[in-house]
């Protein structure tokens, strides 16, 4: 095949090339404005003015150039020379930036880590205008003017009266202009560059400036002593962005800063974590005052398991990758409050909305990385793991702001998108950075989550036996009636008495149904579980047994084998089902003998699946206890303190998981205890609390349930906390049974 024709072609692009990349690399124009800020930064500015000029003019027609809304941009930076207006400035992907990051020169006169590497930065002006002035002025140089008219680029976009056909050019027909002054027009000082942007695109009002004043303050957030204490480089405060309305300074009334926030906070996480995983941090609650500071291994179940720590975020990361990080080390800040339940007198409207528009920001060498931290960039995914985990897993999006601090040293593989929004996920080491600071966030949010059932546990203690407060209260007002010797009052005050006791009986009856369907609930949620999974499995192996039977393809001892494993297996959910069946209502008012060693052997039969050769359980006993009670109520007990040691001993690494109960006839007492991580004796007295939990997957219903279930029948159950009277190292309770049968 002979060729008949060859050549060679360079792209030749249409002017609107420019209209476009400015449209979809920068967000809006707050994020424009921000974009030619950071590049101010970059020129080692000091002072940057952004000044807005006849704002309440836009949209008025038959204006002059001077009367129409317009900006400016002025800093006192470097400023550039004709060079590097044509050689850099109008080359935009310039590999300026990015050979000096190369060879590792891209730190500024002032120390300053360059923020640029792209060169896109420059779009975001036409983000904001069509028509552009750019005055630049170098050191012992002359003074540069730029000239750029975007609607050349794109015509259509801007002359209404354009009919088409539109002449549209290609990118090398469209010239800017530029001029070179004797003597400066602009730039008063030695150095600096303002840049003057007309036809503005879009109409600024009130609340954009309010926006682009928190956006201002957010490019550097102040840094705390918080900070300096993680070892995080102090950086440099020699950047100061003042924003001007027709010459006045704009300063927002409404805007609360880091700084508030951060005194105030009521719980704090200050921390790193080291390339490896390991993480160090330090606790600090005002509700109640508590303080510690810990290390722990994210990446090893027992040192999670250690300190009762649920990671969900770390396992999901485990069976997925199980490797090292590829992220590098990074330090961390967490500030939070309790918005469930304020504390006006630290939480005032403004903080409460602060910390809503907030959320976690990362900062590269002192500065933003954006958009992490805005309002509604949920980029933990904290908000959707608890609607698709469990809610109490994670700390909501909305009560939690803060820092992670990265550097371009210390975190390499952690790069800026190409449209400077987010980080690209390089080798995976984007996915490692989010999972190491979601887990160190759930770690955050189960020391809250301890303080505030601390707390609930301090303001519900006053409140525990309402039936005795009030009769207490009653008997006192009596005898004050008593010395006026008021008949009348004190018959309606016997009235008021009664009707208040009957009311605390219903409720104390409804109570009681609640808690039987919960833990009713829980059991049939296994035992639906279990069921649900046999039973597809029963499926499958019948409609492939189907197909040999139509074809006349098997053999009778095929046909036995699938009978007898469908009798095994219907046998299974007949004894969960068995287990199950009195824990109903109507079950219940069966007052019988119940033997306590048969209801274990039950239920040790009903978690056979999960125990199957991977947990040793054993049944110790002298004799056996005899309890006249309901079946249902003595089951339910032993399902959930089952249940329980079976999630803590399966967090075990290196050793056999094991459970243990014994029977002491003589003392008529049951103890159950497991060698998982046990009981951090921070959290014990919260444990028979309802809703708290720390396990992955708690309701924090379970110990509740149990020990409202015993006190019913005259019995009561406690954490053992002798290591002396321990049966094994790790969780260890006893049940006391008072009510034996006559």
């Amino acid at each position: 095949m002979a060729i008949i024709e060859k050549n060679s072609q360079p792209f030749e692009p249409y002017a609107r090339l420019m209209n476009i990349i400015g449209d979809q690399l920068i967000t809006n124009k707050i994020v424009g404005v921000i974009e030619v800020v950071k590049n101010c930064y970059d020129a080692d500015a000091e002072n940057v003015h952004v000044r807005f000029f006849n704002m309440n003019n836009y949209g008025k027609n038959y204006l002059t150039e001077k009367e129409r809304p317009y900006i400016e941009i002025e800093d006192d930076g470097e400023g550039m020379t004709l060079n590097t207006i044509t050689d850099v400035w109008l080359r935009p992907a310039t590999p300026n930036k990015l050979d000096k990051r190369k060879n590792k020169k891209d730190i500024t006169k002032k120390g300053r880590i360059i923020q640029g590497e792209k060169g896109i930065g420059r779009f975001a002006i036409h983000k904001l205008g069509e028509k552009i002035e750019v005055f630049t002025k170098a050191k012992d140089q002359q003074e540069v003017k730029l000239e750029m008219d975007f609607s050349e680029f794109n015509p259509e976009k801007v002359d209404l009266f354009n009919q088409p056909p539109v002449e549209y050019k290609l990118l090398n027909e469209v010239h800017n202009k530029w001029y070179v002054y004797d003597t400066p027009e602009e730039i008063k000082k030695p150095h600096g560059t303002l840049i003057r942007i007309y036809h503005l695109r879009e109409e600024w009002r009130d609340k954009d400036f309010e926006d682009l004043y928190k956006a201002v303050l957010r490019l550097i957030p102040p840094i705390d002593s918080n900070a300096v204490e993680l070892g995080v480089k102090e950086f440099k405060t020699d950047f100061d962005v003042k924003i001007y309305k027709d010459n006045s300074l704009f300063v927002s009334e409404h805007a609360i800063t880091f700084k508030d926030v951060i005194e105030q906070a009521q719980f704090v996480m200050l921390g790193s974590i080291s390339k490896d995983g390991v993480l160090f941090f330090e606790y600090k609650s005002t509700v109640p005052p508590r303080k510690f500071m810990r290390e722990i291994n994210l990446l090893s179940k027992e040192d999670l398991a250690k300190f009762n720590y649920a990671s969900v975020s770390i396992e999901r990361w485990f069976s997925k990758y199980n490797r090292k990080p590829a992220c590098g080390e990074f330090n961390f800040s967490f500030y939070a409050f309790d918005l469930s339940k304020p504390d006006k007198t630290i939480l005032t409207k403004p903080i409460e909305q602060f910390i809503k528009d907030n959320f976690v920001f990362v900062l590269r060498d002192g500065v933003r990385v954006y958009p992490y931290g805005e309002k509604g960039e949920d980029w933990l995914n904290l908000d959707k793991l608890r609607a698709t985990v469990r809610a109490g897993q994670f700390i909501s999006y909305n009560d939690l702001t803060g820092f992670v601090y990265i550097s371009r040293e210390g975190n390499p593989v952690l790069k800026d998108a190409t449209n400077r929004q987010g980080i690209m996920d390089v080798d995976g080491a984007l996915e490692d950075f989010k999972n190491l600071v979601t887990a160190a966030t759930e770690i955050f949010n189960t020391e809250i989550k301890i303080d505030k059932g601390k707390l609930e546990l301090k303001r519900n203690a006053a409140f525990k036996d309402s039936n005795s407060l009030v009769t207490k209260s009653y008997q006192a007002f009596e005898k004050s009636l008593e010395k006026i010797d008021n008949r009348d009052v004190i018959e309606k005050a016997n009235k008021f008495l009664e009707t208040v006791n009957k009311h605390n009986s219903v409720m104390k009856d409804r109570m009681e149904t609640v808690e039987d369907l919960a833990g009713l609930g829980m059991a049939v949620e296994k035992a639906s579980h279990d069921a649900l999974m046999l039973l597809a499995k029963m499926r499958g192996n019948i409609k492939s047994f189907k197909v040999k039977a139509k074809n006349k393809d098997y053999e009778n001892k095929e046909l036995l084998a699938l009978l007898d494993e469908l009798d095994e297996n219907l046998n299974f959910v007949y004894d969960e089902m068995q287990v199950i069946q009195p824990l109903f209502k109507i079950q219940r008012k069966a007052i019988q003998d119940v033997s306590v060693y048969d209801s274990i052997e039950k239920v040790v039969k009903y978690f056979r699946r999960e125990i199957d050769n991977k947990i040793d359980v054993s049944i110790k006993k002298d004799n056996d206890v005899i309890i006249r009670t309901n079946n249902g109520l003595i089951l339910q007990v032993l399902i959930n303190l089952l249940d329980n040691a079976i999630y803590w001993v399966n967090k075990n690494e290196g050793k056999k998981p094991e459970i243990v109960f014994q029977i002491n006839t003589k003392a008529s007492t049951l103890t159950i205890a497991d060698n998982g991580p046990g009981i951090r004796e921070d959290v014990e007295l919260l444990i028979f609390n309802e809703f708290f939990s720390l396990k992955s997957d708690g309701r924090g219903l379970g110990l509740y349930i149990t020990k409202e279930i015993l006190l019913r029948i005259d019995a009561e159950i406690s954490l053992i906390k002798d290591e002396k009277q321990k049966l094994l190292p790790g969780a260890n309770f006893s049940i006391k049974f008072n009510n034996e049968p006559q």
